[in-house]
């Protein structure tokens, strides 16, 4: 019976031999495939080809031999009429350290890598006028190094064994016009466990496109590109082999970020091709990471002899420690690849298109024709037990909890719960306990009907209100907000809050507060690309829960009536938006984000007392200077035209506290909160991150981080402020900072580390205090980091 089956099998591989032959390159000891492989046919160093993404590469009939090499690797040379397997084992070779020979010649591998960097614009696909292509996508998690309790870890190491957490797939259509206008479109894509999944992904983003950025960005860091400027006094480079392709040389060169760095960098290995100095492939790993390590791989094919462009695009992420990490291993196919097609700034929609109606409903016809091949046995079992345990669990009513945790909101039958009005806790009210109740889909598709209440456990007091939501269906994004509050709002804060976070820290130390009995109207929509826009209307009735009353016309008053229009807008450069859950987010960047905000006080409308205009823009923006770390700035400016009360001034701006001496960015460090009142200012904030420079490796590998802050403003009639005390800032102000973050890092879930770090802050200038010592302040900050 064996003899019969080899039998077949050999037949079957001589027949297909008779149009050319397929083979995988794998490592003998893993069977993990070797990507980039170099094989030359009928030793015709001139002929061959290199393996791909996925070890494979074909050999056309007329072959009757092949060398295969690759660095690190045992070469081999085979006969294909003794081979009875498409799938070959290369072994490593024993390791031994490269000879170090000192000459007076350069590095071959430094004039190879000069040109690649000088001719990175014109190899980057992305300066391209525009293209369009296809990729299909398959992501796989395998959870054969989760940590699992003793009792268990027989079972799920066998379930591991045969089958994967998680696999989905995804085929997608793809469109790009320079700069950086594109459109994904999902047209197909299947998830193990869900039979109705609302959301896809892409391996391609979790990477770059191209591998020709300055820097690689991945998990939120910034990884120096080793072909970038002036890498090779950065990186160490060796040439390991040279390959003869036709006319082309190809050029593989390993690379590895130097001893003494003060970068993060990568490793692996780079092959440049004598055609252009272009990327043909790359195979990079980060350098020294932490719990998290990312290895990602590129192809690019020369297409239509015209210009390199990506093929496939794969990812792995290890997560926790290596012997125990759980993996996110990702493919990517590009095909159907048309450069420079005719496009416009109207064929891409202001909002991503997201998942297609029929993405869901592919048969398995579909599926089979356009993968780029069948999938494994362990894939097709991961569907087959992942979609039973799916369910048996609800997987899909489990996704819809996720859906509306990501928006805060906890799911019931008819009702959503709003989980950020569960507690919070701030200086006035002391803890506050509440709860929030909304209509959800079951009773309403878009439109949400709720309110809220809360009691406050340090000021005694119940708030209360109720809102009117609605989504309105479109292209536009576009959703309004009728809404009721007997609650309190801080000194100096807005009502209309544009693209403020649901959670702001800051507001922990906001003791100074005013009574309001407010009705309002809010709409937010997106008309434009790159542009979000806001208006709103509010009118409230308003008393200062502090010791305060406003002279007006020689009349002092305490509780005041205001009712105020608002319009915002929000200029996002190179905005890039994501369709997930069904919700548009926006995806976070360095690029600049512009606020404006215009008030305008309507007196004798509704009762209002005050007539004023009110304007507050910001910037934000971070750049990297190169081998000198990140800078962060926001820019803060704000004008009133006209005396108004205490509470609609601008203030708050402080953050120094006794009981709670933390970093809050955006805020001056060496102020009390409400220390300085204005109705004019301009603040600056900024922060320069240098990164590890004292030590990039080991333990101990805290972040410096430099602050400077500086601010000017003034307030006109100050007189008219009754029984309360505040500071002009008339005169700069200046305080400048030093940050060591992470000084002490607590493992968190084996993913990364929570860290713990100290800042100390010093004002000077006209505003210092009498004290020397009451200019320095100390605090704690607090956050998370991967390594």
């Amino acid at each position: 019976m064996k003899k019969i089956l080899v039998l077949i099998l050999l037949l079957a591989f001589k027949s297909f031999s008779q149009n050319g032959l397929s083979f995988t390159i794998v490592d003998f000891e893993t069977n993990e495939p070797i990507a980039f492989a170099n094989i030359i046919f009928n030793d015709d160093v001139y002929s061959g080809t290199i393996s791909d993404i996925d070890g494979m590469f074909y050999a056309p009939n007329t072959v009757k031999t092949f060398t295969i090499s690759y660095v690190g690797y045992a070469s081999q040379r085979l006969d294909i009429s003794d081979l009875s397997s498409n799938t070959i084992a290369l072994k490593k070779e024993i390791s031994t350290l490269d000879e170090v020979v000192i000459t007076n010649t350069e590095n071959p591998a430094h004039r190879i890598i000069r040109n690649a960097v000088k001719n990175r614009a014109l190899n980057n696909p992305e300066n391209l006028n525009t293209f369009t292509y296809q990729s299909y996508d398959k992501i796989v998690v395998d959870g054969e190094g989760m940590e699992v309790k003793e009792d268990s870890l027989n079972e799920l190491d066998k379930f591991f064994e045969k089958s994967y957490f998680f696999i989905t797939e995804t085929v997608a259509k793809h469109k790009y016009l320079k700069p950086r206008f594109t459109e994904d479109s999902i047209i197909a894509t299947r998830s193990s466990g869900f039979k109705n999944p609302n959301f896809a992904l892409l391996a391609n983003s979790i990477q770059p496109f191209s591998f020709y950025e300055e820097y690689i960005t991945l998990f939120e860091t910034d990884y120096l590109n080793p072909i970038s400027k002036g890498s090779t006094k950065k990186y160490k480079f060796r040439l390991k082999e040279e390959y003869l392709r036709g006319k082309d040389t190809i050029f593989a060169i390993s690379f590895e970020p130097n001893t003494n760095r003060n970068f993060e960098g990568l490793k692996g290995l780079i092959y440049i091709n004598s055609n252009g100095y272009a990327v043909q492939s790359v195979d990079a790993t980060t350098f020294n990471s932490g719990k998290i390590k990312v290895s990602i791989q590129q192809k690019y094919a020369f297409i239509n002899q015209e210009h390199w462009f990506p093929e496939q695009l794969n990812f792995q992420i290890s997560i926790g420690e290596t012997s125990r990490a759980i993996k996110y291993v990702g493919k990517s196919y590009l095909s159907k690849v048309e450069l420079n097609p005719a496009l416009t700034k109207k064929d891409f929609p202001v909002l991503p298109v997201g998942i297609q109606k029929e993405a869901i409903k592919k048969d398995f016809n579909f599926w089979n024709t356009i993968r780029q091949d069948s999938l494994t046995i362990k894939e097709k079992r991961t569907y087959v037990v992942i979609d039973s345990i799916g369910e048996q669990l609800k997987f899909d009513k489990i996704l819809t909890y996720s859906e509306k945790l990501s928006k805060g909101l906890f799911p019931l039958k008819y009702i959503d719960i709003d989980l950020l009005k569960l507690v919070s806790y701030n200086k006035y009210e002391g803890l506050r306990l509440g709860a929030g109740f909304y209509t959800n889909e079951d009773i309403f598709e878009h439109i949400s009907i709720g309110g809220f209440a809360g009691y406050g456990f340090q000021d005694y007091e119940w708030k209360y209100g109720g809102e009117l939501l609605i989504d309105v269906p479109g292209k536009k994004d576009i959703a309004i907000q009728l809404k009721y509050e007997n609650n309190l709002k801080e000194t100096g804060s807005s009502y209309f809050k544009h693209n403020q976070p649901l959670f702001n820290p800051r507001y922990v130390l906001a003791e100074q507060m005013d009574q309001i009995e407010a009705f309002s109207f809010n709409t937010k929509m997106k008309l434009f690309r790159n542009i979000d826009w806001t208006v709103g209307f509010n009118t409230a009735e308003i008393n200062p829960l502090y010791n305060y009353s406003f002279n007006t016309s020689g009349k002092s008053i305490v509780g005041y009536t205001n009712s105020e229009i608002n319009i915002g807008i929000g200029y996002f450069v190179n905005e890039k938006l994501n369709n997930i859950f069904n919700s548009i987010t926006r995806i976070a960047s360095d690029d600049p984000a512009f606020n404006l905000t215009y008030s305008r006080g309507l007196s004798n409308v509704f009762g209002s007392d005050f007539s004023y205009n009110k304007i507050r823009f910001t910037l934000d923006h971070s750049f990297r200077t190169k081998g000198l770390g990140k800078t962060t700035y926001r820019l803060d400016m704000g004008y009133i035209d006209s005396s108004i009360p205490y509470g609609q001034l601008f203030t708050g701006e402080g953050s120094y506290d006794d009981t709670f001496p933390y970093v809050f960015h955006n805020h001056f460090q060496t102020t009390e909160p409400y220390e300085f009142l204005s109705d004019r200012y301009v603040n600056l904030f900024t922060n320069h991150n240098f990164g590890m420079l004292l030590n990039n490796k080991g333990y101990f590998t805290p972040e410096i981080v430099l602050h400077n802050n500086f601010g000017i403003g003034d307030v006109s009639n100050p007189a008219n402020h009754e029984t309360i005390v505040f500071n002009i800032k008339n005169e700069l102000f200046l305080e400048t900072g030093l940050e060591l973050r992470n000084l002490i890092k607590v493992n968190y879930l084996n993913v990364g580390y929570l860290g713990l770090g100290v800042g100390g802050f010093y004002r000077y200038g006209f505003h210092s205090l009498p004290d020397s010592g009451d200019n320095f302040v100390f605090k704690f900050a607090t956050g998370f980091t991967f390594k």
